[in-house]
């Protein structure tokens, strides 16, 4: 039981954002002890760590959108800096903790997929990307009111896919690659599964949904299970990062491109 308290943790820091900085020290050294203890229960604590540093760095004020629209053209806009800028942090965080853990490609599903599933994961991009692009301001309207953009401006292409695939390899790499492949060593794939998608579902219900917050972390919690389910029978995150890619797309253009 002892291997499910840093999932507990984390799944209160997705509930508290307020808690969240807190319970990110409380996780560092609970990895802190249990790595110098060469305890079991250190994969477990260290799985959470990526995606707590995730979830602690929504603590610090985020760079506002350009009000001249700016941003919506330019790869260097501050709306994708700053997600990449995150990505590096959690990723440098989860490599130095695997260098720790001695933790191979394999525990993280980095491993190159068969060959059909990399057609699969280009398929899915190429798909997800303009549908999402173009259905995204319908969908997301119950959750988040009234987003309007025009999905043809092709200048926005470029820091789109930035931003978005900083996304989706931050996301998956920290719920589907550490927190899943790692806890799994020690819960159990099937818990696993379900915890991180559980973590995933509660972090993205957050104060700018303006409304069913509850319907909108239970379809996310959906799409992690579902994600985690294809990482696990395909044997990489390649498919999960690629339709997370195109999904995250229209992501920017309401952050960034909005009328």
């Amino acid at each position: 039981m002892r291997a499910f308290v840093p999932l507990a943790l984390l799944i209160t820091s997705a509930t508290i954002p307020v808690a969240r900085p807190a319970i990110l020290v409380v996780l560092l050294i609970g990895t802190g002890s249990a790595l110098m203890r060469t305890a079991a229960t250190r994969w477990a604590w260290a799985a959470t760590i990526p995606v707590a540093a995730s979830l602690a760095w929504t603590a610090i004020p985020a760079p506002l959108v350009a009000i001249d629209g700016s941003d919506c053209t330019d790869p260097t806009s501050a709306i994708a800096v700053w997600r990449v800028a995150e990505t590096a942090l959690v990723l440098g965080l989860m490599t130095l903790l695997a260098i720790v853990l001695r933790a191979d490609k394999a525990s993280l599903l980095l491993q190159g997929p068969d060959r059909r599933y990399m057609w699969l994961a280009a398929l899915g991009f190429l798909v997800t990307g303009p549908v999402a692009l173009i259905v995204g301001p319908t969908l997301a309207a119950p959750f988040f009111g009234t987003i309007s953009y025009d999905p043809w401006v092709v200048g926005a292409v470029l820091p789109a896919v930035i931003f978005a695939t900083a996304n989706g390899v931050l996301e998956e790499l920290s719920y589907r690659g550490a927190l899943m492949g790692w806890s799994g060593r020690v819960i159990g794939a099937r818990p696993a599964l379900v915890g991180q998608a559980v973590v995933f579902g509660l972090a993205h219900a957050g104060p700018d949904v303006a409304g069913l917050p509850w319907l909108l972390m239970i379809a996310l919690g959906v799409g992690g299970l579902l994600a985690g389910g294809i990482a696990i029978r395909s044997g990489s995150l390649l498919i999960p990062i690629a339709i997370h890619v195109g999904l995250d797309i229209p992501l920017f253009y309401g952050l960034a491109c909005a009328n």
